[in-house]
Formats: C-alpha cells, sequence, structure tokens
C-alpha cells in the first residue's frame, strides 16, 4: 500500500472516530456558556440574527461570483459570435463574385 493511501485511511479512520464521538456525545455540542445562561429572549433573538447573518454572508458572496462569472461568460460568447459574424461577412465580400451571364435576345 502507498503512503498516500495510509493517509487517506488513516484520515478517514480519524474522522469516522470525531463523528462517532460527537454522535455519542451530543451533551458537548451544548457547551456554550454564553448561549445557555441567558434567559432573554432578546437575547436569544439577537444571537439567531447573528448567526443568520455570518452564516448567509459566504453563500451571498459565492453567489454573487456565480451569477457574475456567468454574466461575463454571456458576454464573452456574444463577443465572439458577432466576431465570427463579422469575419464572415468579410470574407463573403472579399470573394469574386460569379459572373453574370448577359441577357441574350430571345
Amino acid at each position: 500500500m502507498s503512503r498516500a493511501a495510509r493517509v487517506r485511511r488513516l484520515a478517514l479512520a480519524a474522522l469516522v472516530l470525531v463523528l462517532a464521538a460527537a454522535g455519542l456525545a451530543p451533551g458537548v455540542a451544548d457547551a456554550c456558556a454564553v448561549c445557555l445562561t441567558q434567559d432573554s429572549k432578546a437575547f436569544t433573538w439577537a444571537l439567531l440574527k447573528g448567526t443568520a447573518l455570518l452564516s448567509l454572508t459566504p453563500l451571498a458572496v459565492i453567489g454573487l461570483g456565480v451569477w457574475y462569472l456567468r454574466r461575463r461568460a454571456r458576454q464573452l460568447d456574444a463577443a465572439e459570435e458577432a466576431a465570427r459574424r463579422e469575419r464572415e461577412a468579410a470574407e463573403a465580400a472579399a470573394r469574386p463574385s460569379a459572373p453574370h451571364r448577359a441577357a441574350r435576345p430571345a
């Protein structure tokens, strides 16, 4: 077994151990002294709003980044298509046209 495979296996075992410990000891998750000692509804509401703000901000930044990249890709595609059309029109104009036949008298 290669060194990379051993490291991956060890990392996976550590992750499973940590998740199992967290699942077997849920009381540890309630260890926040600030969250549990306040009985005020205003404090609880402020804490909830702060948590929502800090959780949604990265998602909004990622969403804006995806939106910008998508918009820029569309702009580049449109510019490339316009350049292709102009190039085709210039090539068509540069080609010699077929000679016209003179109308023959009947």
